[in-house]
């Protein structure tokens, strides 16, 4: 049809006269919006920078319309949510299984019926209206004509540019006020794709200019080759504060070794863009530094549509998959671990690249845990999009070597814990889709997974470029913060950095408590949401630190839909408080590409933080209780099981950044593990 053209067109860089009207303002008529309509969705002032209003679409253009239909029970299962995981609660640790959830979410009929009266009254035939399988979403086909006078909109041809990329999307659009509470949101509507550095994976690679540009760091202390590993110090506690080993996180957060492995129970840990891990690189890290760990120990692998996933050579590994598996696994060994290895190669290699078109993101991976998510997206498209506002990977994939199989929906269950390294800035998207995937994550919560999901490494800002702004912070003069996503979802457990610095206490030795500070080579990544409200088990954390201490800089209420509004503010006064806690972050030993490196990013702090939950949850699960599930609200009741981090900061965007003190604090949470003290915790709770 029609709109096929178009697609192709717009994704292929064709001319598009055929289905542009006129030059942009040209003959348009300002519409009139009725009494009885509300604005629902705008786009944010800043997409003008790097997007060009280039034509207005043709009137007789096919657009295929898709309403996502706000869930029921959302508030309903925030609310359960707090329930379940409050220990004072009956219901404490009693978490629902999938199919619970699904039908608990289910949007009401009443809430689809009062949607499709409107469709019908506006001129659109029921016989033309379908309701998608989980019936979360309203779907028909129209001309541009008739969707511009149901939404009271125009729209247009957007072009990035950088890149080129063209788009569909109305400067903004209107619905009757009287059905806004059934609508989540309507696409093809405001929805720009963002620059393809959006999201970013915490990752490493050898070259110092592609480490800058990817957000990651590590020290410039060369690759110590096989053969001249001897030239390493010998890698004890004695010098972990040079050298971090597994050995150093066990001294320092008092870990000992694991002794259990409850099934069901196994590691998960979440890769995709083409990093994958080295069996080599693997075997060689057990037998020097963990010849418990035998030979041929490998993660279990769960891949999702198409994806391999070890490395097929050991030059070509991730430095980042190999540091998750070898941070986190010596610490609950004997357990295992899983991998949720995203897409087919011809999408992870594709994806890699700067000016790739497909920037579809997490959305397969959660179509694999949640059969119902294969029919709604976060982010306004499907797993299976083929439109240029939606460019996810397809399946099944046509291209040479793509998977050819069908989008997987629900094929794997969620372990206990996944650990996630992966993130973009916060303000890259509207926040109805920030919203509608952290509801995924609340979810997992109520089936009693915990998602562990590193802050960042670029302090209170991004990364450069992010969002259209060169330094990765907003405002026309680059000094308001920009947060991260997803740690400043209030279901997932956000983890900041440390380092390890000089002895405490005494002289030293091999099982000295070393100080531990925010790392300062990098900034760890924390600050206040834009899209997300103080979370309720975290605002008198949070109000404690404004209330102790004394920053150079103010904040604003509202951040408005551009900055603009600001004020002389920088961060949101009233956000979502990131990071929850913190650990290790830097000087982590690691065996990648076949050579030694010394690496750090929070990358490295959120594995740490999951093998440390997937610790507890053995012990729980050993004495015949559920794992922890979303253990936030109990973690900030109970600072004593912390090691508090007073020393340190998180700078960027001109400016000092956010300042560890005494308690909670937005560079390093409420601090790192003692681990004894906060099994006790948890082990007590029902």
């Amino acid at each position: 049809m029609l709109f096929r053209y178009l697609a192709a067109a717009l994704a292929g860089g064709l001319a598009i006269d055929a289905v542009v009207a006129s030059a942009v303002g040209v003959g348009l008529k300002k519409r009139e919006v009725p009494a009885t309509h509300v604005l629902h969705e705008r786009q944010m002032h800043h997409w003008s920078r790097t997007w060009n209003k280039k034509e207005k679409l043709r009137a007789d253009a096919l657009l295929p319309m898709r309403i996502g239909l706000k869930q029921s029970n959302l508030g309903a299962g925030h609310d359960l949510l707090m329930e379940i995981s409050n220990p004072s609660s009956s219901s404490f640790g009693k978490h629902l299984s999938a199919g619970e959830v699904i039908d608990f979410f289910a949007p009401s009929e009443s809430g689809v019926s009062v949607v499709k009266e409107w469709l019908v009254s506006s001129g659109i035939s029921a016989e033309r209206i379908t309701l998608s399988a989980n019936k979360q979403w309203l779907q028909f086909d129209a001309l541009t004509s008739e969707v511009e006078d149901i939404l009271v909109t125009d729209y247009f041809i957007f072009e990035h540019t950088q890149t080129g990329t063209a788009n569909i999307a109305a400067d903004d659009y209107h619905i009757p006020g009287h059905i806004q509470e059934h609508i989540d949101y309507i696409t093809p509507g405001i929805r720009l794709r963002p620059d393809p550095g959006r999201v970013k994976k915490l990752k490493r690679k050898r070259e110092a200019e592609e480490l800058q540009r990817r957000g990651i760091t590590t020290d410039n202390t060369g690759l110590v080759p096989i053969a001249d590993a001897s030239s390493l110090p010998p890698l004890n506690s004695s010098v972990c504060y040079l050298y971090i080993t597994n050995q150093c996180i066990r001294n320092q957060y008092r870990i000992p070794k694991g002794d259990k492995a409850a099934e069901g129970n196994e590691l998960g840990i979440f890769e995709s863009l083409d990093d994958h891990y080295s069996k080599e690189d693997l075997d060689v890290y057990w037998s020097t530094l963990y010849p418990e760990i035998p030979n041929g120990t490998y993660p279990i692998e769960k891949l999702i549509d198409g994806a391999i996933g070890e490395s097929p050579t050991v030059a070509d590994a991730g430095i980042e998959s190999d540091l998750d598996f070898e941070s986190s696994w010596p610490l609950i060994w004997p357990q295992k671990t899983v991998l949720f290895q995203t897409d087919d190669q011809y999408y992870e290699i594709n994806q890699t690249d700067l000016y790739t078109p497909y920037l579809g993101f997490w959305n397969t991976f959660f179509d694999a845990l949640d059969g119902s998510y294969c029919t709604y997206s976060a982010y306004g498209e499907t797993g299976d999009c083929d439109k240029p506002e939606c460019l996810d990977p397809s399946y099944p994939d046509p291209n040479p070597g793509g998977y050819k199989g069908q989008l997987q929906c629900g094929v794997y269950e969620p372990t206990n814990v996944i650990s996630i390294s992966y993130g973009g800035g916060e303000g890259d998207l509207p926040a109805y889709y920030l919203k509608r995937q952290c509801d995924e994550v609340m979810k997992l919560g109520l089936q009693g997974v915990t998602v562990v999901i590193s802050s960042g490494d670029y302090g209170v800002g991004s990364y450069p470029g992010d969002g259209g702004f060169e330094s990765g912070c907003a405002g026309p003069d680059g000094t308001v913060f920009y947060p991260a996503t997803a740690a400043t979802c209030p279901y997932v457990l956000s983890v900041g950095s440390t380092q390890f610095d000089t002895p405490a206490s005494g002289s030293g030795g091999p099982a000295c408590k070393l100080s531990e500070v925010a790392t300062s080579r990098f900034p760890s990544g924390g600050g206040f949401s834009n899209v997300f409200p103080t979370a309720d088990y975290q605002k008198s954390a949070v109000a404690t630190y404004f209330d102790t201490v004394s920053l150079d800089f103010t904040g604003y209420t509202d951040p408005g839909t551009n900055f603009s509004t600001v004020g002389s503010g920088v961060y949101n006064s009233g956000g979502r408080g990131y990071p929850d806690v913190g650990a290790i972050g830097d000087r982590f030993v690691t065996r990648a590409e076949g050579a030694w490196y010394r690496v750090g990013g929070t990358s490295l702090s959120a594995p740490v933080w999951a093998a440390v939950i997937t610790r507890v949850n053995e012990e729980r699960i050993a004495v015949g209780k559920s794992p922890v599930g979303f253990v936030n609200p109990v973690l900030y009741e109970h600072p004593e099981v912390f090691t508090d981090i007073t020393s340190g900061s998180n700078p960027n965007c001109n400016s000092t950044g956010f300042l560890a003190a005494p308690g909670w604090d937005p560079v390093t949470g409420l601090g790192s593990p003692v681990y004894p003290k906060l099994l006790s915790l948890l082990l007590s709770l029902p």
